[in-house]
Parts: C-alpha cells; sequence; structure tokens
C-alpha cells in the first residue's frame, strides 16, 4: 500500500520520495537520490528511554532506568547467525559504517555503504532486529561496559542537560537520562531486558528509510522480503502523562572543579506538531543562533562575559523545551543570568524587527538545505518525522516558517518566555560572588 510520492527539488539537487506500508505492516520510505555514491539505511524503533518506566515491576523498588539504551548494546553482540565481529566487518569491508543510538524517544539502527551495499545494508539490520542472540552471559558483561559509559557520561557536556531534564520535569519519563544510572543498572535484570526487546521491537513500532542511488521497487521488495518475518505487534505510543505546569522558578547546581561554569536556562515549551512551533523556531535564531544573534551580540561582543552561546530547543512527541546554553566565570554566573533574561522580557516587550523576522527565515531555510544534504541526513529528518505520523518536505517546512508574522513571534515569546518561572542548572565550581 503507497501513502506518499513526491518530487522535490531545492537548492542544487533533487529527489523523490515514497512511503509504503509492506505487506507485513512495515512501514518504509525509499528516497531516491541518482548519482549519489552511497546508501543510508536506517530503522527506528519506538524503544526509547522513556519507555523505561512502563516496564517496572510491581514489587521493583524504582523504575528499570538504562532498560531501552542496555536493549540496544545487547543488540550488536551477535546474531543467531553471526558474531559480533562478523556483523560489523560485513559492512566495515565495504568501507560502511554500523552505527546504533537510543534517543528518549526512539532507538535507531544506521548503515551507511557505497551503493553497491545496499543487499548488505538492509541484510544486517535485519538480521540484528529479528535474530539478535541476547544471550545472558553478554548481558552481565556489558554491564561492565554500560558502567564505564555511565561513568564517563558524568565528564562530558551532556551531563548539564540531563540535570536540566531532571529538574525542568517532575513526573514525565523524558526527565530521566537516556544511559541510565548507576543504581538502575545495577537493578537491571537479563528477564527483564527480554521481555522489553519482544513488547517493544515489533513491526508496529519500527519504520525503515532507504535513501541513496536506489530503484523504489527495488528498495521495496529487498526490504519487504528480508523483513518479512519481523515479530507481529501493534504500535504501542507513549502512555499519556499528566506533567503539573512550572509556576515557580527551579534552580540546581552539580560542583565541578572545572575553569567555566556551563550555564542552561531555559522553560518547558511544546511539541513536535504543535502550531506554535513554527514561531518558537524564529525565536530560537533571534536570540541565539549564530554571532549576529542578540544574546551573541550582548554576553560576547558588549560585556565579553562569555565566549560563546547558543539557543537549544526539543520538541518530543507530547513536550518540549526551550534554553539557552552558555559557559562563564563563576563570578559571572548572575550576570549571564541576569542578561538572559532581560533578553527575554525585551523580546517579549517589543517583538522583532521586520529585519530580523526575515533573517530568521532565511537562516531557516538555509540550515535546513544544509541538514538535508547527505542520504543519512534524510534518513534521519524523514525517519523520525515519519515515526509519529508526520512527514514535512522542505518546502512545506520552510513554507511553515515564511508563514510566521511579528505578532506570532511576540505571542511565542510572551507565552514561553517566562522570566519569573523558569529552570536554571549550572555545573561547575560554587557559585561565588
Amino acid at each position: 500500500m503507497s501513502f506518499g510520492k513526491r518530487q522535490q527539488d531545492m537548492v542544487g539537487f533533487s529527489f523523490d520520495w515514497q512511503l509504503v506500508l509492506l505487506p507485513n505492516g512495515l512501514r518504509l520510505i525509499t528516497i531516491a537520490r541518482p548519482g549519489t555514491p552511497t546508501v543510508a539505511v536506517r530503522a527506528y524503533v519506538r524503544a526509547g528511554s522513556r519507555y523505561d518506566v512502563e516496564h517496572k515491576l510491581p514489587d521493583a523498588p524504582r523504575p528499570p532506568l538504562g532498560l531501552a539504551h542496555f536493549t540496544e548494546h545487547l543488540l550488536f553482540k551477535g546474531t543467531h547467525i553471526r558474531s559480533q565481529r562478523e556483523i560489523f566487518a560485513a559492512v566495515e569491508r565495504l568501507g560502511g559504517v554500523l552505527d546504533t543510538e537510543t534517543t528518549k524517544e526512539y532507538t535507531t539502527l544506521r548503515a551507511v555503504t557505497p551503493r553497491q551495499g545496499l543487499v548488505t545494508a538492509i541484510d544486517i539490520l535485519a538480521e540484528v532486529l529479528m535474530e539478535p542472540a541476547l544471550r545472558e552471559e553478554d548481558f552481565w558483561k556489558e554491564k561492565l561496559i554500560v558502567l564505564e559509559e555511565i561513568r564517563r557520561a558524568q565528564d562530558q557536556h551532556r551531563l548539564i542537560f540531563d540535570l536540566f531534564a531532571e529538574t525542568l520535569w517532575q513526573d514525565h519519563p523524558l526527565r530521566f537520562p537516556i544511559l541510565g544510572t548507576l543504581e538502575g543498572l545495577h537493578d537491571l535484570d537479563y528477564e527483564l531486558l527480554l521481555s522489553f526487546y519482544r513488547q517493544r521491537y515489533v513491526v508496529g513500532n519500527m519504520l525503515l528509510v532507504v535513501c541513496g542511488d536506489i530503484e523504489h521497487q527495488e528498495a521495496q521488495r529487498l526490504v519487504a522480503h528480508r523483513l518479512a518475518s519481523l515479530p507481529p505487534g501493534l504500535e504501542q505510543p507513549p502512555a499519556p502523562m499528566h506533567e503539573p505546569p512550572l509556576n515557580e522558578s527551579r534552580s540546581a547546581h552539580l560542583n565541578k572543579d572545572v575553569h567555566q561554569v556551563h550555564l542552561l536556562i531555559g522553560v518547558p515549551t511544546l511539541s513536535m506538531k504543535h502550531e506554535d512551533r513554527s514561531a518558537l523556531k524564529v525565536v530560537e535564531r533571534v536570540l541565539g543562533m549564530g554571532g549576529s544573534a542578540r544574546l551573541y551580540q550582548r554576553l560576547r561582543e558588549e560585556t565579553q562575559l562569555v565566549y560563546s552561546v547558543n539557543t537549544v530547543t526539543a520538541h518530543y512527541e507530547d513536550a518540549g523545551y526551550f534554553a539557552v546554553y552558555t559557559s562563564c566565570d563563576p563570578q559571572n554566573v548572575a550576570q549571564v543570568e541576569g542578561a538572559i533574561l532581560e533578553e527575554w522580557a525585551k523580546l517579549r516587550r517589543q517583538g522583532v524587527s521586520d529585519d530580523e523576522l526575515s533573517a530568521a527565515k532565511s537562516n531557516y531555510a538555509g540550515t535546513l538545505a544544509r541538514r538535508f544534504e547527505t542520504n543519512l541526513a534524510l534518513a534521519s529528518i524523514f525517519g523520525v518525522e515519519a515515526l509519529l505520523h508526520r512527514v514535512e518536505t522542505f518546502e512545506e517546512a520552510v513554507g511553515r516558517i515564511n508563514a510566521v508574522r511579528p505578532d506570532d513571534v511576540m505571542r511565542v515569546a510572551q507565552k514561553y518566555l517566562n522570566t519569573e518561572c523558569y529552570v536554571a542548572v549550572s555545573v561547575g565550581r560554587n557559585n561565588e560572588a
């Protein structure tokens, strides 16, 4: 069954894509880009870390944090046919790359090879998805690997985003770290992992994208044949969650012996499908995307308080946030935070100029065009959107942003950039005046 077929031309290259429902219920997107030297095959599964909490055993003291991430690790420890080394060698001997990642909402497996490696890429991903060995001895060995990964994350940039999520959300499972915690790793049970895999890795929860120098019908035939035996099962979207509104300012600080204090200041916003997302993209660019943005000019050029500053937005299926990230000397933390909030307040009062709005729209189109350049990037963009049952072409996305008016920007700024109720987290030495 075919859902969509489009031809799309943009910024120096063109491609056409099709979305079909295969006989076993698997959704497949094929994107034909003749003349490109690679092919990217990417699988998406509704098996992100937000689903960890849905698999808590009745008598367990805590939810099994890190369950989705650990399952992803074990998938690549070998199948019933090949060893771990043989799985990677099949792709790497072609000059290709095989990788996987767990996010808050999904797990993704990807293979990028030269165009002649299409059959191998599909075959390997199908084997990993459908026939993983999931051996108990590998489970115990991998605990040591994940332990080191969690420890290493404590020294990395992403730590502040985990602290921010934990502070921003009180009840929502998005508040928990993707990697899990040391306590969660200790609690993980082998049988629970098998149960998670059997429930989550079913055809209704999956979507596959193939992008490159391909023929639609041939790619569809290959995928339909190789993944015909995917375990049956309906799609399992996240359980409805009620998150209390943010009606106060919250803060958190993690003391670390580093030279600068890292800051993340933000507010809850909206989901991936919300109509306000377009105007918020303009806000994101006006305030903090690039050296010409307001916050960069204020904090770097005028006051020399920071080296760099940028805005960060995240849109999930049922939630989202907007934040500003920067770092500074410990004694300047209060001044930097105050300046950020002042720029929020100014945007709420005055909105944007015509020139700022035009520049933000042009920046969005150019940035999106760069994101569409590679086959893997295209597979990523289409895959994430199609997993949530919404596929937006380049022209549709740019058109959505171009429709934003100055009053839309002011309305969204006033609605979300609350200078009285926000979350501010920091990592570094204790702030001193």
